[in-house]
């Protein structure tokens, strides 16, 4: 919608989803009352306006998108084991989310029921699956970032911010 408006010369303003959310209103909500508040919000300077993407970023967005779902999948699994040994009140493990700090011998030893040990193993395969798929992606998108907005990627690179775990 906002690419159609650009190309016709209407003015376009998008407004963040979660913000919208946050007006509060009357209980009876129809499009007339919430398009007065709107004109009232823009009127006034108030109205909360998200960000739109150019196109040619937009599928790397997306590609993020999918990465912090896969990041958070693999949080998911070595919690699971964390939660697991909490359960059967067991000495807590180590980190173990990074793969230098993850010996699958200690960690599936470490319980002593044979089918904790099975689900714990079948954990650590997809935290494993997952490590160099996520890595992956860090590389392409890193990439990808560089040539959509350089500049923006040299300011972030010198604050304190870790670029290449692709928080930009």
């Amino acid at each position: 919608m906002a690419d159609l408006c650009e190309q016709e010369g209407i003015d376009f303003v998008l407004g963040h989803a979660l913000y919208m959310k946050a007006i509060h209103g009357v209980k009876t909500k129809n499009d007339r009352i919430d398009s007065l508040k709107i004109a009232r919000l823009l009127r006034g300077g108030n109205f909360p306006v998200a960000y739109v993407y150019p196109p040619e970023m937009r599928a790397t967005r997306d590609l993020m998108r999918r990465r912090n779902h896969f990041e958070r999948k693999r949080a998911e699994l070595i919690s699971h084991i964390q939660n697991t040994s909490m359960q059967y009140n067991l000495k807590p493990l180590d980190t173990i989310s990074r793969p230098y700090h993850r010996r699958e011998k200690d960690i599936v030893g470490h319980f002593s029921d044979l089918v904790v040990q099975l689900i714990v193993e079948t954990d650590l395969q997809l935290i494993n699956h997952y490590d160099p798929i996520i890595k992956n992606l860090d590389k392409q998108i890193l990439a990808l970032v560089k040539g959509h907005d350089p500049m923006s990627l040299l300011l972030l690179s010198s604050t304190s911010v870790k670029v290449n775990r692709c928080c930009i």
